[in-house]
Order: C-alpha cells, then structure tokens, then sequence
C-alpha cells in the first residue's frame, strides 16, 4: 500500500470560505476543456467526463475522481466539474475523471464499477490509478462513502461537499487510513445534522475527519477550487 499523510482536524465552529472572483470563475467554467467518453463497465457503458492536466504525458498524473450531484446525468456531471474542478486540479497536474453516476447506485455497484473504470484510467489516460483522491458532492458525497467502501486502498483522500453516510458506524472502519473532509454550507440545516452523525459514526471507529461548516453557504457552495486542491495535495503528500 503507498504511504499515506493522515491530516485528523475537528472545526467544531463556523468557517468562512474564500470564494472565486466572479469573472474569473466564469472564465474558467467556459474554457476549460471537458473531454467525453464512453467506458464500459460489467453493469453497463458509463459516460465519463475527463479534464486533462495542462501538460499531460510529462509526469505521472494523480487521479481526481469526481462523484456528481443529483441524478448524475452528464449534464450534472459536468457542472459539477465546471463548479469546482475544471481549472485547479489540471494546472496541479491531475487527470479529472468524472462518471455520469446516480451516487448511491455505487452501494450495489462500485464493486463493479471502480475496477473498470480505473483500468482504463491506466490503459486510456496513462493516469497514475495508485495516486487517487475521492470527491462528491450531495448524492455524490452519498456515494464517495459506497466508493471507498468498496475499494479503500485505492484512496488517498476523500472530500465530500456535503457527503454523509446513513449505514452502521462500524462498517466505517476500512476507511481508517484515508483522511477525509467533510464540508457542508451553514444554511443547509438538514446535511449539517447528517455531516454531524457521519462525523460522529466516523469518530466512534477511531476515524477524525476534518469537519467544515461554511460559513453562509447552502447546499450548493461556492469554494475556491484551488483550496479544495492544495487540501488534497497536503494530506496525500504532494
């Protein structure tokens, strides 16, 4: 297994969050590239969208998988990438792979799923699939947990915004050697609870997840992208 930083932080109090510039985010959202696929899986052809690293094929590249909100039809899926992972991530030299997955359909399938997935990510995209952070967002969050679940070795960090877990604290445990973040907007009374009994069921197996509650932001936030990517190159060591 490769090393792994284990950064275990608790804010228990509200935190505010640098946001974008308007305009460059904006920017950012419309020249990013977002290339598609077609992956085929035991369960099925799965959309996936990529963005590349800046320069590609210089250097080994970690792997950032992104898991979508909502349905996660390609529509959300791309949005998802354009509101956070379009323009940091490549220029920190990773390969952004997003699958158009309804996230807690990866309950029953990331077993199925991740295997294939990350083959490709080896044999299509030349991606370093041993140097991997996790990250989703609403049922993407849901679904971050089923994936690591699945494949906790695979992980070297895990960043949900928000993401909660509902199923026995105890099932919790494999995950204990990946440094999670959770993140979840003040106003978004209903996840803050969840994001508090996920922290909570985490703790009572030994795990210390970073907590994060932003300050005056809903269920959908707006992060500097980059904050979130220096995070996920602290814990994993890069």
């Amino acid at each position: 297994m490769h090393t792994r930083t284990h950064r275990s932080i608790i804010v228990a109090a509200l935190v505010p969050f640098l946001v974008a510039s308007a305009c460059d985010d904006e920017v950012a959202r419309l020249t990013s590239p977002v290339e598609w696929y077609e992956v085929t899986t035991p369960v099925g052809v799965l959309d996936v969208a990529v963005v590349p690293p800046t320069e590609p094929g210089t250097t080994s590249h970690p792997v950032l998988l992104a898991l979508p909100w909502g349905s996660g039809d390609a529509d959300l899926t791309e949005s998802f990438v354009r509101s956070y992972w379009a323009e940091a991530p490549s220029a920190r030299g990773y390969y952004v792979v997003a699958p158009a997955v309804y996230g807690p359909r990866l309950e029953d399938d990331a077993d199925q799923i991740l295997p294939a997935l990350f083959d490709w990510v080896e044999s299509t995209l030349g991606a370093d699939a041993q140097t991997v952070a996790l990250v989703g967002a609403s049922n993407g969050g849901r679904g971050a947990f089923f994936a690591a679940l699945a494949d906790p070795a695979r992980f070297d960090a895990m960043l949900v915004l928000p993401g909660v877990y509902a199923g026995e604290a105890a099932t919790l445990a494999p995950l204990a050697d990946i440094p999670i973040r959770m993140i979840v907007g003040e106003f978004d009374t209903t996840w803050v609870d969840a994001t508090l009994a996920t922290r909570d069921a985490l703790e009572s197996v030994g795990i210390m997840p970073t907590v994060d509650i932003a300050d005056a932001q809903g269920h959908v936030m707006n992060l500097l992208g980059s904050e979130l990517v220096h995070w996920i190159d602290e814990v994993i060591g890069r």
